[in-house]
């Protein structure tokens, strides 16, 4: 693990505990926004022609306290969910098992980006997701580019990768209408630290663990073709904001849905 991905780690660790409570109001936010645009992400689902008779799998990646899963696990087979912070992972555990999805989620703590991937997550059981989701993380992520690559070889050839994040911080001024969908295709979709469920700003106390700040269309379609995610790229920004409250204060982010398909 790098010192930054260590750092990851630490901070969420800290705050595992208290996420939940911290961000309600956000993470009931995106579990609506999740399921609204399913369809939108992917046409591969266990209530869908396309996933009629399958094993559909989905890799919940940084996925923090588990909202993406919660949101996606009644319409899948499987759903691993990954996270670098142990007490992530426990915090997650207890959510899926309060939800009901117990028997259909697999969560582990390992990081896929480091120079040695341990190997309870190397297995087949670890490939050829239908879809692999990313929210309110990839900022957190040292190296975007090699996150996505990573990410993209565990998919099935087809399978759909979302990402959820935030917007470039110079366009938060620009009001929230502005859904720009750069669809190559038709649209499909894509989690969080949030539900990664994990802080975006000094307030969440993970300032120093925000390696980009915001990411353009044009910025997330250039790691899309990068990965190898050719097929169908959309990027929408989301009209409502996304509003968080810590320590009695309160503030807004505006965040995308991006999505393409494994060439």
């Amino acid at each position: 693990m790098s010192d930054f991905a260590e750092k990851n780690r630490q901070v969420f660790d800290k705050m595992a505990s208290s996420y939940k409570a911290d961000f309600a109001d956000a993470l009931v936010t995106l579990y609506r926004l999740i399921q609204s645009r399913r369809s939108w992400a992917s046409d591969v689902w266990t209530d869908t022609p396309a996933g009629t008779g399958k094993e559909i799998k989905a890799l919940d990646y940084a996925c923090g306290p588990g909202v993406v899963s919660l949101a996606l696990a009644p319409f899948v087979s499987k759903i691993f969910g990954l996270d670098i912070s142990e007490n992530m992972i426990n915090e997650y555990k207890s959510n899926i098992q309060e939800a009901g999805h117990g028997d259909k989620v697999v969560a582990r703590n390992g990081d896929l980006f480091a120079d040695s991937v341990p190997a309870d997550i190397s297995g087949p059981e670890y490939s050829d997701f239908d879809l692999v989701a990313v929210s309110m993380a990839l900022h957190h992520f040292e190296d975007p580019g090699l996150a996505m690559n990573r990410l993209a070889q565990r998919l099935r050839q087809g399978g759909a990768c979302l990402i959820i994040d935030i917007i470039p911080e110079e366009h938060h001024d620009h009001g929230h209408g502005h859904g720009h969908g750069h669809g190559h295709g038709h649209e499909h979709g894509g989690h969080d630290h949030e539900n990664h469920g994990h802080g975006t700003d000094s307030e969440h106390g993970a300032s120093s663990t925000i390696k980009t700040h915001g990411f353009s269309a044009e910025q997330m379609k250039k790691l899309y073709d990068d990965a190898g995610l050719t097929i169908g790229f959309d990027y929408q920004v989301i009209p409502e904001p996304l509003v968080m409250k810590k320590d009695g204060k309160s503030f807004e982010k505006t965040i995308f849905f991006a999505r393409a398909q494994r060439a």
